[in-house]
C-alpha cells in the first residue's frame, strides 16, 4: 500500500484521537459534576423494583442543578412517596455509607444491595415472615412474581430471597451498563460537534488537504508517530478527566506544529464563498456542518478506538516505537530485532 494513503489515514486518525480525548475529558467532567452514573444507577433500581413509572419525578433541570450543588435531597427520593420501596432501600445505611454527603454511590455491589433490600423488608413487615409473605406485603405484584420465579421451588426464607435479589440485581445492572454506554455515546457526539464547530475541525476539508498535499500528510504522520512513541498520548479508560485533558492538549500541540493544516478559524471554506451571495454562503455552511458532524461521529467512537487504529496504521507503515537495544554475550548468537514494531497501549 502506498505510503501516502497511510499518511492520510494516520493524520486523520490522530486528529480524531485528539478530539476524542478532549471529548472524553469533557464527558467525564460532566458525569462527575452532575453525578450521572449515580442517576443512571437509581434509574436501574427503579426499573428492577418495578417502580419505573416514578422516573419522571426525578428528571428535569431542577434535580440536575441540585445534584451539581450536592444538596442532601439532590436525587429527589422524597418525590417517590412514602410508600416507595426503592427510596427506602437507597436510604439504607449500607448504601448511604458508600458515598459522601450530598452524593449517591455510582456503584453498589450486588451482595450489599441484596442485604439492604431484605433488611428494609424485615424492618417494614417483621422478621418472622417468610420470603413469600414479605414480598406479598409490598403490594408490588410485578416484583413479587419476579423474585418468586427466581427463587423457584427452593427454600422460602430471607436467605433465599436475598440470593434471588442478588441475581436479579446483577441481571438488571448488565442492562444498565448498556444504557449508560449509549447515553455516553450521545454525549460524546454532542460534545464532539461543539468542539468541531468551535475549533473548526472539518473532516472533509482536512481529508482533502491531506490528500492533495503529500508533504503535509507525511509531516502529520511523522508527528503522530513521535507523539505516541514518546508516550505523551495514551488511551487509558481509567484516566481521570485531568489526565485525558492533558493528553488532548499534548496531541493538539503536536497537530499545531504541522504547518498548512486547515484546522481553526478563519475557515477557507467561508473565505472562498465571501462576496458570492447568501446562497454560496449557505452552501458553504451546509458542507461545513457535514464536516463537523463527521468529526463528531468519529470522536464518539472513543479514544481507545483511534489509538488502536493509529498504532495499527503505524505498524503497517513500518514506523512506531523504536525497539530497545539489547546486549548479548560475545558467544551468543545475535538476533536482529524486528524492523516494524506495533504501537501498544501502556
Amino acid at each position: 500500500m502506498s505510503n501516502h494513503y497511510l499518511d492520510v489515514a494516520i493524520g486523520l486518525s490522530f486528529t480524531f484521537l485528539a478530539v476524542s480525548l478532549l471529548c472524553s475529558a469533557t464527558r467525564e467532567a460532566i458525569a462527575s459534576l452532575f453525578q450521572t452514573r449515580a442517576k443512571v444507577l437509581l434509574d436501574g433500581v427503579l426499573t428492577m423494583l418495578h417502580e419505573s413509572a416514578a422516573k419522571p419525578r426525578l428528571r428535569g433541570v431542577g434535580p440536575s442543578i441540585a445534584r451539581l450543588l450536592r444538596r442532601d435531597d439532590c436525587f429527589g427520593l422524597d418525590r417517590l412517596g412514602n410508600d416507595s420501596l426503592a427510596a427506602d432501600v437507597m436510604r439504607h445505611p449500607l448504601i448511604v455509607g458508600m458515598a459522601q454527603r450530598g452524593r449517591m454511590p455510582s456503584y453498589i455491589p450486588a451482595p450489599i444491595f441484596a442485604r439492604a433490600f431484605v433488611s428494609t423488608l424485615i424492618a417494614r413487615y417483621g422478621k418472622a415472615h417468610t420470603a413469600q409473605l414479605l414480598l406479598a406485603s409490598t403490594g408490588n405484584d410485578g416484583l413479587a412474581r419476579t423474585l418468586l420465579a427466581i427463587m423457584g421451588e427452593g427454600p422460602n426464607d430471607a436467605t433465599a430471597l436475598e440470593n434471588a435479589v442478588r441475581i436479579w440485581y446483577e441481571t438488571v445492572m448488565e442492562r444498565i451498563t448498556g444504557w449508560y454506554k449509549r447515553r455516553s455515546q450521545l454525549v460524546l457526539f454532542c460534545v464532539g460537534l461543539f468542539y468541531a464547530g468551535a475549533m473548526n475541525i472539518d473532516a472533509l476539508v482536512l481529508s482533502q488537504r491531506l490528500w492533495q498535499d503529500d508533504s503535509v500528510a507525511a509531516e502529520l504522520a511523522k508527528t503522530s508517530a513521535e507523539t505516541i512513541a514518546a508516550g505523551r498520548v495514551k488511551a487509558d479508560p481509567a484516566a481521570t478527566p485531568a489526565q485525558a485533558l492533558g493528553q488532548a492538549v499534548a496531541a493538539q500541540k503536536a497537530i499545531d506544529k504541522v504547518a498548512g493544516l486547515p484546522v481553526g478559524w478563519p475557515s477557507s471554506r467561508f473565505e472562498n464563498s465571501s462576496g458570492q451571495g447568501a446562497a454560496a454562503w449557505m452552501l458553504a455552511l451546509g458542507f461545513a456542518l457535514l464536516g463537523w458532524i463527521a468529526t463528531a461521529f468519529a470522536s464518539s467512537l472513543g479514544a481507545p478506538f483511534w489509538f488502536d487504529g493509529v498504532g495499527w496504521l503505524l505498524a503497517l507503515r513500518g514506523t512506531g516505537v523504536k525497539p530497545p537495544v539489547e546486549s548479548f554475550p560475545a558467544t551468543a548468537v545475535t538476533v536482529l530485532p524486528s524492523l516494524t514494531t506495533a504501537v501498544r497501549e501502556n
